[in-house]
């Protein structure tokens, strides 16, 4: 494994910071429009204070809550992070797509925030019960404003990383794929449990996730399988001089197994 990390290595001769803007390593100057976008997030949020619309369903309602599911809720921000930061180092063409659709979707997602500002009216006034998860459940509170939820960026953002993992050559296995695939489904679940989102906010994100896989994700996806199956066809054919050698049977060999000798008829007609 360290020596395919060690062959994998994006920044192999970087030596001072100018070498950035160098073609094999410039690709990592593409981080610093994450950067921008938590900033206009963050200014969105503030514009929407007071003028934004409530959204807000039955099912909503329903929902019990449940401080357990802050693990998930917080899970989000280190597992978007990590990802984007092992495909930079190691895998530079899945980084790409999974840059370009975070441009794509997050893009989308700022878009409806300034032009069409949402927020919720869905947190509890008070918990069932005090415990560490509540702790952390009253820091986020404090820390982020009930504002620019619909779409859900951590519902985009969580299966951005199964993309990502499926495009990856390190964690497009099964069992690492499931773990993944997993936790963004926890992450998803979880931002209705703790009251940070309604559920349309996971309606309104579901186009956005597709959209970006089929724009960013899928024509790579389609190109493996259509050279696997290339390789594979090539791997099983059989050329056709060597197929017709296999199935010919000599014209002489035929003739002698199906030739009836003459004095054998006449006497069996005798």
């Amino acid at each position: 494994m360290k020596e395919e990390l060690r062959k994998d290595w994006a920044f192999a001769g970087f030596q001072r910071p100018r070498d950035i803007f160098k073609p094999q390593y410039r690709h990592a100057l593409l981080l610093l429009v994450m950067v921008v976008f938590i900033g206009l997030f963050f200014l969105s949020e503030k514009l929407a204070l007071g003028r934004y619309h409530i959204v807000h369903c039955d099912l909503d309602d329903r929902i019990p809550f449940n401080e357990y599911f802050i693990v998930f809720y917080v899970i989000w921000f280190p597992y978007w992070v990590l990802m984007l930061l092992y495909t930079m180092c190691f895998e530079v063409p899945t980084f790409k797509r999974l840059m370009n659709y975070f441009i794509l979707t997050y893009g989308i997602a700022l878009t409806v925030f300034f032009v069409w500002p949402s927020g919720h009216d869905l947190r509890p006034d008070s918990f069932p019960r005090e415990n560490f998860f509540t702790w952390i459940v009253k820091g986020i509170y404090s820390a982020d404003e009930s504002a620019s939820i619909f779409p859900s960026e951590h519902v985009i953002g969580a299966f951005a990383v199964v993309f990502a993992a499926a495009d990856s050559k390190r964690f497009s296995g099964v069992k690492m794929l499931s773990v993944i695939s997993f936790l963004a489904i926890g992450i998803t679940v979880s931002i209705v449990f703790v009251k940070q989102h309604s559920v349309l906010d996971i309606a309104g994100a579901a186009p956005v996730v597709i959209l970006g896989y089929f724009v960013c994700f899928y024509p790579a996806y389609r190109k493996r399988i259509k050279k696997q199956r290339e390789e594979n066809g090539q791997g099983t054919k059989i050329p056709t001089e060597e197929k017709s050698q296999r199935t010919k049977i000599p014209t002489e060999e035929k003739s002698q197994r199906t030739k009836i000798p003459t004095k054998e008829t006449e006497t069996g007609q005798v």
